[in-house]
């Protein structure tokens, strides 16, 4: 029997969520590695600070489901077997923390048998000065990927909180 997702997400991170700072393009150690990049707000007026979860598989649930399609930039499809990573960490690079990996064929499958959902591989949580990046990797002269091409996408399934520590 297969398990349901995780029915408790009320937010969904992609191109258009207000915490996208930008795509980006790096290259190191051979390979080209490129996608986007978001940020947790910056607290709120009541100066309360926001928490993303992303909630992992459990034994009741297959946990929060993922979306991605990326393009290549001369319109060449990407390897199956290039590896996509969605990873946080706090701004100084501290606590990386990384609840998905594996290789983008992964997500070519599963739209082709249904909407495209792959599960996270493992909770991880986002708060005050955390990054967020999904990226995609090949090595120098395959295809690269274009995060800012017409058909490339994500969405991310989360909870968006807004947390209150007291003492």
């Amino acid at each position: 029997m297969t398990l349901p997702w995780f029915d408790g997400a009320n937010y969904t991170l992609c191109r258009e969520s207000p915490e996208l700072q930008g795509e980006f393009r790096e290259v190191t150690d051979g390979r080209v590695t490129a996608g986007w990049e978001l940020r947790v707000p910056e607290r709120g007026d009541d100066g309360v600070p926001f928490q993303f979860i992303f909630v992992g598989p459990t034994q009741e649930h297959r946990g929060a489901g993922m979306r991605l399609s990326i393009e290549g930039g001369d319109g060449t499809p990407l390897p199956p077997d290039a590896p996509v990573r969605v990873e946080s960490y706090h701004r100084t690079g501290a606590n990386l923390s990384i609840f998905f990996e594996g290789p983008y064929e992964r997500f070519v499958q599963a739209a082709s048998i249904g909407d495209g959902t792959v599960p996270l591989d493992r909770r991880a949580e986002a708060g005050e000065d955390y990054v967020i990046r999904v990226t995609v990797s090949v090595p120098e002269g395959a295809p690269e990927p274009d995060p800012s091409a017409g058909g490339s996408y994500f969405e991310l399934d989360c909870v968006k909180l807004w947390w209150n520590e007291t003492a």
